[in-house]
C-alpha cells in the first residue's frame, strides 16, 4: 500500500524541495514517501533533480515553436545579484564572491562618486597587462578585467578582480553578475526565483527524470518548454524600460573612437564589437 508522508506537506503556491522531491519520486519508482527509497533510489532521484535545477537555471535556447529566433540563451534577472566592496590605496586585485561567475554591465562608483566618475568597463586581462605595463599611475581606476586564480582542482577556482589604474584611495564600487547556484535540500528547500517560477523547475525536475528513464524527450520535456516559454517573457517584462548608465559624467574625461579602439573595442548598450573578453 503506498503511503503519503506526513511531513512537508503543500500549504502554499510555493514549490519546494519536498513537493518536487515526492513528483520525481513517484513518476521515478511510483513511489512519493521518501522513506520508502532504498539509498541508491534515493541518490538516482537527487541526482535527477540537481539535472532538472541546472536545465532551469540555464536553460538552453528555446527551439521553434517556442522562440522566433535561435540561438539565443536567456539569463534570469533573479541570478544577478549586486557585488559591492571598497577599494584601497595600492591594492590592484580584489577577491570575488564565491558564487561569480560572469560580470554583467559595468562597475559603477556608490554614493556621490558615480557623480563624478564615468562606469569602469570590463577589458581583457591581456589588455589591462598592457596597460599597467604602458601606464603606473594612482587615480581612480578606470578599466577592470578578471583573472582566473590557480587551483589544484580540490575546490572549485575562483576568480579575482583587477583594477587599472591601482586605486589611489578607498572608493566604493558595485556591479551586477551572473551568480552560480546550489542544490535544494531539506534546510535549504526553496528553489530561486519565487513563486512564479517553481512549476518551471518543477516541470525541468519532471523532464530530466523523463529523460534518465527513456532517453529521450517526450511530453513532459515539452511541459518544460512550454513553462519555460512563458517564464522568459515574465521575466523580460521585469526588466527596465530604460537600459544603460544615466549618470551625467561631471568632471570625467569622454573617450573618442581612438580611445576606444586602443582600449579593446566598441561597445553599444553593454554588448562588446570588439572582443574586449576574448584575451
Amino acid at each position: 500500500m503506498k503511503t503519503f508522508p506526513q511531513q512537508n506537506r503543500i500549504t502554499s503556491l510555493q514549490v519546494d524541495f519536498f513537493q518536487i522531491r515526492r513528483r520525481v519520486s513517484n513518476l521515478m519508482f511510483g513511489v512519493h514517501n521518501w522513506a520508502e527509497l532504498d539509498d541508491v533510489q534515493r541518490e538516482e532521484v537527487k541526482e535527477v533533480i540537481a539535472e532538472g535545477l541546472r536545465q532551469y537555471y540555464y536553460p538552453p535556447p528555446l527551439p521553434p515553436p517556442f522562440a522566433l529566433t535561435m540561438g539565443i540563451v536567456h539569463e534570469w534577472s533573479f541570478m544577478k545579484p549586486i557585488h559591492k566592496f571598497n577599494t584601497a590605496a595600492d591594492q590592484r586585485e580584489y577577491p570575488l564572491p564565491d558564487t561569480f561567475e560572469t560580470p554583467v554591465g559595468e562597475i559603477y562608483y556608490q554614493r556621490d562618486e558615480d557623480d563624478y566618475y564615468g562606469p569602469i568597463p570590463f577589458v581583457s586581462t591581456t589588455r589591462n597587462l598592457k596597460l599597467e605595463n604602458r601606464q603606473e599611475e594612482q587615480s581612480p581606476p578606470r578599466f577592470a578585467s578578471l583573472r582566473a586564480e590557480d587551483s589544484t582542482g580540490d575546490s572549485p577556482q575562483l576568480q579575482l578582480l583587477t583594477l587599472h589604474p591601482t586605486p589611489d584611495k578607498e572608493y566604493s564600487l558595485m556591479f551586477q553578475f551572473v551568480a552560480t547556484q546550489s542544490i535544494l535540500t531539506e534546510d535549504q528547500p526553496y528553489p530561486l526565483g519565487g513563486q512564479i517560477h517553481g512549476p518551471g523547475i518543477l516541470s525541468a525536475c519532471l523532464a530530466a527524470a523523463e529523460m534518465y528513464m527513456t532517453g529521450s524527450q517526450g511530453p513532459r520535456y515539452m511541459d518544460f518548454m512550454t513553462k519555460l516559454a512563458g517564464n522568459i517573457i515574465r521575466d523580460n517584462q521585469r526588466g527596465p524600460s530604460v537600459l544603460g548608465y544615466n549618470g551625467n559624467h561631471r568632471g570625467a574625461r569622454f573617450y573618442g573612437r581612438g580611445d576606444v579602439r586602443e582600449y579593446g573595442g566598441v561597445f553599444y548598450q553593454d554588448v562588446d564589437y570588439g572582443g574586449y573578453m576574448q584575451g
